[in-house]
């Protein structure tokens, strides 16, 4: 019987500023992602932290400098389609207050959209879901929601998250690629500071790379087993 073997990952970021029961979102305007709405956000530049890599690509990405920076996940997404791609392993930031204005770059068009509890907001778009990355919509409206209308100790919660692509239709270019066609899709948030009956810390802060490798391929061999 074959076996699940262990992928290469690849270090990003994925940053959303909120404010007054609104997230600013970017349009990629080319490259990776094209014609998508998301967070800002990019790859870790050797020598710098994953927290310094996300403030980067902010202020590159829409101009602004965060002041603050919460720790909110870890996303494993896996093209199950392409064996050689690596897992992308995309740490998750919000922020709520910075320096600077949001500004349009070569790469993204920052705009402000209503949360969906903020649906009476008539100033500001709903949220784009639609064309936005497809797991996104799994995870996004929950963490907002912890946030908005009133903050429910917000800044403390975590997330695990694993995905995996199939291959489908990306409907911005029209195109068939590897990372659209979800075929699976685990969240676990994480809720206490002790370590669960696994053995996996209650702060993301504590996952070392060992336990990331561990969580990962016991979440993928136990799909490989199903």
């Amino acid at each position: 019987m074959a076996s699940y073997t262990p992928r290469v990952r690849k270090l990003y970021t994925l940053i959303f500023p909120l404010g007054d029961g609104r997230v600013l979102l970017g349009y990629k305007k080319r490259g990776f992602g094209r014609g998508k709405y998301n967070g800002f956000g990019g790859k870790v530049e050797p020598g710098e932290t994953i927290a310094e890599g996300a403030i980067r690509e902010l202020e590159e990405e829409a101009g602004i400098k965060a002041k603050d920076l919460p720790y909110h996940g870890i996303l494993f997404l896996e093209a199950t389609a392409d064996p050689a791609s690596p897992i992308l392993e995309i740490h998750v930031f919000t922020s709520t207050s910075w320096t600077g204005e949001p500004m349009e770059t070569e790469e993204m068009c920052p705009e402000w959209f209503s949360v969906p509890s903020n649906s009476a907001d008539t100033s500001h778009p709903p949220i784009p879901f639609q064309t936005m990355w497809e797991e996104t919509v799994e995870w996004l409206p929950i963490l907002l929601g912890f946030y908005f209308p009133v903050s429910k100790g917000a800044e403390k919660i975590q997330m695990v998250h694993h995905a995996s692509f199939k291959k489908g239709l990306n409907p911005q270019t029209g195109l068939q690629d590897i990372w659209h066609g979800m075929d699976e899709n685990f969240i676990q948030w994480l809720g206490s500071d002790e370590a669960d009956e696994n053995g996996y810390p209650g702060r993301l802060e504590n996952w070392t790379e060992e336990v990331k490798d561990r969580w990962i391929e016991e979440r993928k061999k136990a799909s490989f087993d199903a």
